[in-house]
Formats: C-alpha cells, structure tokens, sequence
C-alpha cells in the first residue's frame, strides 16, 4: 500500500517536472522566436538602407543597386554554406566487435614482447619468464 502510494507521488513528481520543463522549453521559443522576427525586420531595413545609399549616394541606377545588393547576398549564401562541413557532425565509429576486441589485444600484447624481446634479448626474457612461471606455481 505504501509502496503504491510512493510510486503514485512519484510518478506525479515527473509530471510536475516534465510540465515544467515543457513551459520552460515554451518560453524559450517564443523568445527565440521573437528575437528572430526582430532580426529578419533588422536585416530588411538594413537592405533597404544599402539600396537607398547606393541608388541616393553613389549613384548607381536602381536595377544597378538591386544588383549588387543582390550578388552580396548571394556571395554571403555561398560563404554560409561552405562552412557548413565544418559544423557537420562526425559520424560514430561503431563498437569493435568480440572478435575485432580480442585480435586488437593480441596484437598490442604481441607488439609489447616484440618490444620488450629488442631491448632485454630473447635469452633474458625467456629466463624471465621462466623465473615468473615458478614464482607464480609455488603461491597458493
């Protein structure tokens, strides 16, 4: 009964905090999203900014303005999109498996004793190991 009742306020404690966290997550887009629209507004007003300057102050005729503005933009596009693989994800190298786990360890063990067989000599290592081999045997 006890058990139930706990499980029952539990399971009401990860409603409470799911709720939560869905209105928390709910304002968060509404923010960005606002902020998005003041920014494309931004932008916009900025656009008709430059062709006024270049149409008023440089002179350029208005299809002349629309133009450049046009090819910067375009230029800018190309730019944005160039440096997208670099924000790309790398893909996940699977897990090795059983098999692939078990040969890498076989080599780095047959690795260690090709190395350790150039620096001490295959005598020394061998007697080593031997002298190993009898020290273990002899502990219970």
């Amino acid at each position: 009964m006890l058990r139930s009742a706990l499980a029952l306020l539990s399971s009401l404690q990860i409603g409470l905090r799911i709720k939560k966290s869905i209105e928390r997550s709910l304002r968060q887009a509404i923010v960005i999203a606002v902020g998005l629209v003041v920014l494309v507004a931004a932008a916009a007003f900025g656009l008709v900014a430059a062709y006024q300057a270049l149409v008023l102050t440089y002179g350029f005729t208005p299809p002349a303005a629309a133009g450049i503005i046009a090819a910067a933009l375009a230029l800018l596009g190309v730019l944005i999109l160039a440096t997208l693989p670099l924000f790309a994800r790398k893909p996940k190298h699977p897990a090795p498996s059983m098999m692939e786990a078990g040969s890498e360890g076989v080599g780095l063990l047959d690795q260690g004793v090709g190395k350790a067989m150039q620096q001490v000599g295959p005598l020394t290592l061998l007697a080593i190991a031997f002298v190993a081999g009898l020290l273990a045997s002899r502990r219970k």
